[in-house]
Formats: C-alpha cells, sequence, structure tokens
C-alpha cells in the first residue's frame, strides 16, 4: 500500500465544491472516477480542506492511498488524459503512509483581484469587475485585521 500526494488545479465554475455529493458533481467525485478508470479501484481522494460551489484553486492537494504500482510521473498523465479540461493534475509524488492532505496542511492562501478599469470577459469568472473609486486609505487600515496567522478551530465541528 501506497500514499500519494496529487496537486491539483482545478477551475470550480461548474462544480459543487469539493466532496462528494449524491446530488451534484464534484471535483472529488470527478478525480475518484479518473482514478478508477485508471488503477480499476475506487480509492477515496482526501482533500486538504472543502470548497464552495464554484471556488477555483492553483495548487490543490490531496492524497490518495492505493495498491496499484503506476508511476507517479504517468499517473499525472494518465489523469490529464482522463480529467475534463477544467481540472489538471500538476504534480504527483509518494509520501510517508501517515501523511493526510487536510491534517498535515500547513498554510492556505487566498487571492483576490479586482479589475477597475476597461471590463474583461475573460476574466469574469476570476477577477471582481468594480468601477467605482476605492477608498484605499480605508481598505489598508481594515486589512490590519486579516493579517497574521488566525486560529479558525472555532469554525470546526467538534465531536460530541
Amino acid at each position: 500500500m501506497r500514499n500519494l500526494l496529487l496537486t491539483i488545479s482545478f477551475d470550480g465554475t461548474a462544480y459543487h465544491g469539493w466532496q462528494v455529493q449524491d446530488n451534484a458533481i464534484t471535483i472529488q467525485q470527478t478525480l475518484q472516477d479518473a482514478f478508477e478508470k485508471i488503477c480499476s479501484s475506487r480509492d477515496n481522494v482526501v482533500g486538504c480542506s472543502r470548497t464552495d460551489a464554484g471556488v477555483h484553486a492553483n495548487m490543490y492537494c490531496c492524497n490518495i492511498r492505493t495498491e496499484n504500482p503506476i508511476a507517479c510521473e504517468k499517473l499525472v498523465g494518465a489523469l490529464n488524459a482522463i480529467l475534463p479540461r477544467d481540472i489538471a493534475a500538476v504534480d504527483c509524488k509518494e509520501v510517508d503512509f501517515d501523511f493526510h492532505a487536510r491534517y498535515d496542511c500547513k498554510s492556505k492562501e487566498y487571492i483576490y483581484k479586482i479589475n477597475m478599469g476597461m471590463y474583461n470577459p475573460i476574466e469574469k469568472d476570476y477577477v471582481f469587475q468594480y468601477n467605482k473609486k476605492l477608498d484605499i486609505p480605508e481598505m489598508e487600515r481594515a486589512l490590519k485585521y486579516l493579517e497574521g496567522t488566525h486560529d479558525f478551530k472555532s469554525f470546526v465541528k467538534t465531536d460530541e
């Protein structure tokens, strides 16, 4: 049994988030379907976090434990041949068996973009289009509350 760390990139426009759902197509389901076609087994892909519907990711990490001996570079190529064009395998490497994408995640980076110039239809799903003047000093003051390391444990469901 081996544990693979897979890095993917995706445009989440057509998906209802990461986690498998009974009534909607998700990134996790699509990835597991592709993996099953390649490796002939339905192994669970564990993501570093859940995402909301429509969320995109540049470097989303997930892991999968499998008995399949496929080489990592071949797996990346095979996944990219099967996955839809809005999901891409970027990298794969074998990691310690106890590695868990969610619990071993060290950080996350969120990028928000604002276009205050001419409307660009190519950016419509990725950049907020805003044609008014921004109050930069007020924004810089407000950003002070977001800087640094934050503890989000209060948002996590606890075992009862």
